[in-house]
């Protein structure tokens, strides 16, 4: 009998956030041989998102390569232990191609929002992390767990609500956080999920109990009305 730890162990379980966590600890490690990835302006040489080189310049791409840069190990092992472990449940819920479209487009919204209030407040920071992506993740499992009638996986609704609020407490509570990139990867999580995976599946489960509804068969003493 498999355990959970051991299904976690196994890429097959959940390739795609196998790939995705070894591509940010390469980008991770090629980094630190590059130079520090504790400096604002390495990371800004390489692909860190700032509101001012992507106005001034129209360096639209920031707002994706940021996604992969991580500032420091312990960013890059608080995130990547999330995405491991948070990942390939909803992989495994939503499928791979679903999974992928709502981990970049989270991404996306993230860094854009980031991108945006810091625009409104006349900020002007580096941003780099998958936090946007991965809290993509934790709205998608809040649709998949309310749509499997409260829990999947051994997570109930109350616990993947009560992790999401308590992970933004500690980004609300903690200097140098990107909560907007949070909210916004959160809230485009919530709703990527909703459309792509929640509505379609309601429907299909909808029709699957319609036609599992019991027929009768006409005995001797029954008849038609035409």
């Amino acid at each position: 009998m498999k355990t959970n730890s051991e299904k976690f162990l196994k890429p097959k379980n959940g390739p795609v956030t196998f790939i995705l966590v070894a591509i940010n600890i390469i980008v991770f490690i090629v980094m630190e041989f590059m130079g520090d990835t504790r400096s604002g302006g390495f990371m800004l040489l390489h692909g860190a998102m700032n509101p001012y080189l992507i106005l001034s310049n129209g360096e639209w791409y920031r707002l994706f390569t940021c996604m992969f840069l991580h500032f420091g190990i312990e960013h890059l092992a608080n995130n990547m232990l999330l995405l491991f472990l948070l990942g390939q449940i909803f992989e495994r819920a939503v499928g791979v191609t679903r999974y992928i479209g709502i981990y970049i487009g989270a991404g996306l919204a993230g860094s854009f929002l980031s991108f945006f209030y810091m625009c409104l407040m006349g900020q002007n920071d580096i941003v780099a992390g998958a936090s946007g992506a991965i809290f993509g993740i934790i709205g998608g499992m809040i649709v998949v767990i309310i749509v499997n009638r409260g829990k999947y996986s051994g997570i109930s609704t109350k616990r993947m609500i009560f992790m999401a609020v308590l992970t933004l407490y500690f980004g609300f509570a903690s200097a140098g956080t990107d909560n907007a990139g949070h909210i916004g990867g959160l809230v485009a999580g919530l709703l990527f999920t909703l459309i792509t995976y929640g509505i379609p599946t309601l429907i299909h489960n909808h029709h699957v109990d319609l036609n599992s509804e019991k027929t009768y068969t006409l005995d001797n003493n029954e008849h038609k009305e035409g």
